[in-house]
C-alpha cells in the first residue's frame, strides 16, 4: 500500500508531466483560475451600448443603471481595442474586476483617478483601485496602466474629478464616450442620485482623447481652460479654470442670455423654464451664480432647485421671500441618527427651455461635473452647454421625479435684511465632519 507522502509525489510527478505546474508541498488544492484571462478570449458580454441619457435614483428598484451601462461595455471590449477612464472615484468591485479581465484578455485599459484613493488615510481610501493599479502595472508607457493625480492633473491645486468613460469600438460600435456626474463606485449607485450622457462620434472621442492625453501628463496645462465645440455636446470647458470671475464663467454667461418672458401672438407670454439639479452650491463663485438665478426668477423665470451641499448665504439669496419670493427648491438628501449626511443628490446640471440668445424656443442643457463652488475653478472638470431638445425634456422629467421622491424634502423660506448682503456663514466642509461622507467637491 502506497503512503500518504508517496502518492502526493506520484500526484506531483503526473501534474508535472501534463504541464499544470506544481502543487504546494501541502498537497493543497491550488486557487481556480478564470479560462478568461487568458489573452484572445472573446468578451463575456455583447452588449450594444445605449446612446444618450441615464439616471440613477439610489432608492429606485431599478438602480445602477449608469455603473452597469460603464462595466457591459467594459464586459464587451473584444481584445486589440482600447478602454480609457477617467473618474475621480473607482471602488465597484465589479467594475475593478471586469477592467483587469479586460486586460487580460488583451484589452488596452488606462485609468487615471484621483489620489485619494490610493491614500490609506483617506476616508475614501479604495483597496479596489489598489489591486487594480497592481494587475494594470503604472508603466504610463504601457498598453495598459493606472494612475493617480496628486491634485489636479491639469491644473495646480484642488483635484482630480473629472468622470468620463471612452471605447473605441464596444460590440461593433465605435467612439464611444460616456460623460458623468457620477464615479465608478457603489455610493454612485446605492448613495447617489447621478446623470450620465453616452454618444458615439468620433470627433468627440478625439476630442476627449486629447484630452485624456494632457491628464496623463500630469502637469500644468499651458492651455487653461480647454475649450473644444462638436455637434454632439456643443460648447465644452475643460478646467481648472484660474482667474475666472463674472465676466469669464461659461455658466454665468449662459445665464445672462436668458429672457425670461416670451411674448406670444396674442400679446401675452411664456415663462421660460429653468431647472437646476446641483449637489454643491456654496461659496464665492456658488453666491455669485445664485443671484443671477434670483435675477431671472425677480424676471419672471419659471425656475425650480433640486441641491445637496448648501450654505446658510445660499438660503438667503435664494429662499428669501424678498421681491418675488422664495425660489421653489427641494432639498435631496438623507442623514443618519448623527445628523451626517448619508445619501444625496450629486447632480450637476442646469436646463433652459424657452428664451435664450434670442430663440424664443430654445432647448438648451448645461451638463458636466463641475459643482457651483470655488473649488472646480481649481480642479479637473468638465462643462458642457448645447442644445437638445430631447435631452432637456430628459432632465427635466428625472427633475421630476426626484421631487416627488419622498427623500426630497423642502427648504423652508428665510428672511434677509438684503438677500444680495453676504452674510457670515461657515460654507460647508466637503469630506469632513457631518459632511465626511460628501466627496470633496
Amino acid at each position: 500500500m502506497r503512503t500518504r507522502s508517496s502518492r502526493i509525489v506520484l500526484l506531483v510527478a503526473l501534474v508535472s508531466a501534463m504541464g499544470l505546474g506544481s502543487l504546494p508541498a501541502t498537497g493543497a488544492v491550488p486557487a481556480a483560475t478564470s479560462v478568461r484571462s487568458a489573452v484572445g478570449d472573446p468578451p463575456p458580454d455583447n452588449y450594444v451600448p445605449q446612446m444618450g441619457l441615464l439616471f440613477n435614483h439610489p432608492y429606485r428598484s431599478d438602480r445602477g443603471q449608469i455603473v452597469r451601462h460603464v462595466q457591459r461595455m467594459i464586459n464587451s471590449t473584444e481584445a486589440g481595442h482600447s478602454i480609457k477612464i477617467a473618474a475621480f472615484g473607482i471602488n465597484h468591485l465589479g467594475a475593478v474586476n471586469s477592467l483587469i479581465a479586460a486586460k487580460n484578455r488583451g484589452v488596452s485599459v488606462k485609468v487615471i483617478g484621483d489620489a485619494h484613493l490610493v491614500n490609506p488615510r483617506h476616508h475614501l481610501y479604495s483597496p479596489l483601485f489598489v489591486r487594480l493599479r497592481r494587475a494594470l502595472g503604472s508603466n504610463k508607457s504601457a498598453s495598459s496602466f493606472a494612475m493617480v493625480c496628486s491634485r489636479s492633473c491639469r491644473g495646480y491645486g484642488g483635484n482630480f474629478h473629472q468622470k468620463f468613460f471612452m471605447f473605441d469600438q464596444v460590440s461593433g460600435v465605435p467612439w464611444i464616450v460616456t460623460q458623468a456626474s457620477g464615479n465608478l463606485t457603489q455610493m454612485a449607485i446605492s448613495g447617489q442620485w447621478n446623470h450620465a450622457k453616452t454618444v458615439s462620434d468620433e470627433t468627440t472621442y478625439e476630442q476627449y482623447s486629447a484630452l485624456f492625453d494632457e491628464l496623463v501628463l500630469d502637469r500644468p496645462s499651458p492651455t487653461l481652460p480647454m475649450r473644444f465645440t462638436n455637434s454632439v455636446l456643443g460648447d465644452a470647458v475643460v478646467f481648472p479654470f484660474p482667474g475666472m470671475g463674472i465676466s469669464t464663467d461659461p455658466v454665468g454667461n449662459a445665464l445672462q442670455r436668458v429672457q425670461c418672458k416670451v411674448s406670444q401672438p396674442d400679446g401675452s407670454f411664456v415663462r421660460t423654464k429653468i431647472r437646476i439639479g446641483m449637489y454643491a452650491w456654496f461659496g464665492r463663485r456658488g453666491e455669485r451664480l445664485g443671484r443671477q438665478v434670483r435675477g431671472l426668477w425677480n424676471d419672471g423665470c419659471d425656475v425650480a432647485i433640486e441641491l445637496a451641499v448648501t450654505s446658510k448665504t445660499m438660503k438667503y439669496i435664494l429662499r428669501s421671500r424678498a421681491g418675488r419670493g422664495a425660489i421653489p427648491a427641494k432639498l435631496v438628501a438623507t442623514y443618519d441618527r448623527t445628523g451626517a449626511i448619508a445619501n444625496y443628490d450629486h447632480s450637476k446640471y442646469i436646463t433652459i427651455q424657452g428664451g435664450y440668445d434670442g430663440d424664443s424656443n430654445a432647448s438648451i442643457v448645461i451638463a458636466g461635473t463641475c459643482n457651483f463652488t470655488d473649488l472646480g475653478t481649481f480642479s479637473d472638470e468638465f462643462t458642457s452647454i448645447y442644445s437638445s431638445a430631447d435631452d432637456v425634456v430628459a432632465f427635466n422629467d428625472d427633475f421630476d421625479q426626484v421631487w416627488r421622491e419622498r427623500q426630497a424634502r423642502a427648504w423652508r423660506q428665510t428672511y434677509a435684511p438684503n438677500a444680495f448682503l453676504r452674510l457670515s456663514s461657515v460654507d460647508p466642509k466637503l469630506g469632513s465632519g457631518k459632511w465626511k461622507s460628501a466627496d470633496q467637491d
